[in-house]
């Protein structure tokens, strides 16, 4: 059996350079990305559109080759995925086992999150709370979620030492 390649140049080298801490926002093809868009993209985030057709790729085929070929050690989701897409929750879980799945509010954090990723990949999917962030890493001591989701958690922590 021949091992799993990405083909797609610009997402492999992304995948292939990703650090500690840096986050891939994978997406259904409802995610606006242009600035009039009802919740624009940063403009610093890279994106990359691997769209072909209406359901060409779907996230749930994108999701296992990026986990497979890349260092990933968590993702977020959607809490709305629980119940508007329990299928794809699923495939999420077992790829990252259930300590390593980490469930945000819609709006505004999963977005907010978005805007500090490395890569916005546009898929075809049309499914309801489709959307995955990975964060990749290595084998050390995963990062603590709160420094994921704030990006003041630096300043903070330097505050509160700076208290002591």
């Amino acid at each position: 059996m021949s091992k799993t390649r990405l083909l797609h140049e610009r997402l492999s080298a992304i995948v292939s350079t990703l650090r500690h801490g840096e986050m891939v926002y994978i997406a259904d093809a409802g995610s606006g990305t242009s600035s009039a868009s009802l919740v624009p993209l940063a403009d610093d985030v890279e994106i990359i559109d691997i769209a072909v057709f209406t359901g060409c790729p779907t996230v749930a085929q994108l999701l296992p080759v990026l986990w497979e070929v890349g260092d990933f050690e968590a993702a977020f989701v959607t809490e709305n995925m629980r119940q508007a897409n329990p299928e794809a929750r699923e495939l999420v879980q077992r790829l990252t086992g259930p300590e390593h799945i980490h469930e945000l509010r819609y709006l505004p954090e999963f977005y907010d999150l978005r805007n500090r990723c490395k890569v916005f990949i546009q898929t075809g999917d049309y499914g309801v709370h489709s959307n995955v962030i990975l964060v990749a890493g290595y084998p050390s001591p995963p990062i603590p979620v709160n420094w994921l989701t704030n990006p003041h958690w630096f300043e903070q922590l330097r505050n509160e030492q700076n208290k002591d």
